[in-house]
């Protein structure tokens, strides 16, 4: 067995060293009553999600069970406060002090509650309360949810995004877990960010994901913000961004959300263009549905699979961009029957059917796309 020298133990020692120091979370302890904890939401010096009220996924049966325990005094978990600002620093009264970290559903169900946003419902214990708004609790009750205290831990304001990423992650034990796009939509928040979320409402990404528009708020797709992700896919591979791929893709997008956001506005618009440019272009001259497998049926004939693919849609979309920033997009019939054949081919189908998200795979998958949309 081979052992390091002492010169290279105390060589990395200094590293681990440095690393933990760098990572080491500052936290608070802090204890705030209900009343006041809603104030603070409610004049936004707690921001629960920019979108909290559309990304609740809470039912209100699961949100009442909370009530029950808090009015019966039933422990419930830690609350996780980012310190995004001092409270010595001047900010504008729109700009929130503090964001969620991990909570943000225990918060907005009892903030939606105490709003009068819901009636209990589902209750075991206090079951006479089912059907009560907050208006409708007698007084003592009012009391006991406003002096009922809740434990948060505050973290200091000067964690970097990615390690504020990475605890929200950790945290994320709700009776609801979230998915990955919800953790940078509540830890990466920026132009970029607002700007990716107004694009997943327009109806032409919602079609091609097999989203009803018409019902696109109670679509489970919608809900995980999984438009959102596959526009933060998009520009994260399109133009060679690919090779900028060092680590897993979902910890990819997570950086490049977080660079994205530091873009200029012209930036941010020309990459919108662009976009819209190339799911047009492929709606219109390949398939109102693009992005889906093709598969051999009993003749031998190739037809297309109903359902939305990822890994399908990295390859077609991102072909066809490729080929309109060069210049040397090409769409022939001919070609669009060379694109069908593709999943003929042993590799191409390996691309986009395991390890779909292999660096390599993505990159073989686009290239082959590219080459039959090419001049």
């Amino acid at each position: 067995m081979n052992h390091k020298s002492k010169s290279n133990l105390d060589y990395d020692l200094a590293q681990l060293q440095a690393l933990a120091k760098e990572r080491t979370v500052k936290t608070q302890n802090i204890e705030y009553d209900l009343e006041t904890l809603i104030k603070k939401i409610s004049n936004n010096m707690i921001k629960l999600n920019p979108d909290y009220q559309r990304n609740h996924r809470w039912t209100d049966i699961t949100s009442s069970r909370l009530i029950e325990s808090l009015i019966l005094n039933i422990p419930i978990p830690t609350v996780f406060l980012s310190q995004d600002v001092d409270v010595d620093d001047d900010v504008d009264e729109d700009v929130s002090r503090f964001s969620v970290i991990d909570g943000q559903q225990r918060l907005t169900a009892i903030h939606r509650f105490m709003s009068d946003g819901f009636p209990l419902v589902g209750l075991n214990v206090l079951e006479p309360l089912n059907g009560s708004y907050y208006r409708d609790l007698p007084p003592f009750l009012v009391r006991r949810l406003e002096e009922r205290t809740i434990k948060c831990l505050r973290v200091d304001s000067t964690l970097d995004m990615q390690v504020k990423y990475d605890i929200f992650e950790r945290l994320n034990t709700g009776a609801v877990q979230l998915e990955s796009q919800e953790l940078r939509n509540a830890i990466f928040r920026g132009p970029f960010n607002d700007m990716i979320k107004e694009m997943a409402k327009e109806p032409l990404i919602l079609s091609i994901m097999n989203i009803d528009p018409n019902n696109a708020s109670e679509n489970g797709k919608v809900k995980k913000m999984d438009p959102e992700e596959l526009i933060l896919r998009f520009f994260s591979l399109y133009n060679d961004g690919i090779a900028n791929m060092k680590k897993s893709l979902k910890d990819f997008l997570s950086e490049q959300m977080q660079n994205f956001n530091d873009f200029p506005e012209k930036k941010l618009q020309e990459m919108r263009e662009h976009f819209n440019l190339v799911l047009n272009t492929v709606t219109a001259e390949i398939h109102s549905k693009p992005f889906t497998k093709y598969i051999q049926n009993d003749n031998g004939k190739l037809e297309r699979t109903p359902r939305f693919n990822y890994s399908v849609f990295d390859a077609l979309a991102i072909g066809v961009s490729d080929n309109l920033l060069k210049g040397s997009l090409l769409i022939t019939e001919q070609g669009k029957e060379a694109f069908k054949e593709l999943f003929l081919a042993d590799e191409f189908k390996s691309s986009i059917s395991s390890s779909t998200t292999d660096k390599s795979k993505i990159e073989y998958r686009i290239a082959q796309v590219s080459k039959v949309f090419s001049k």
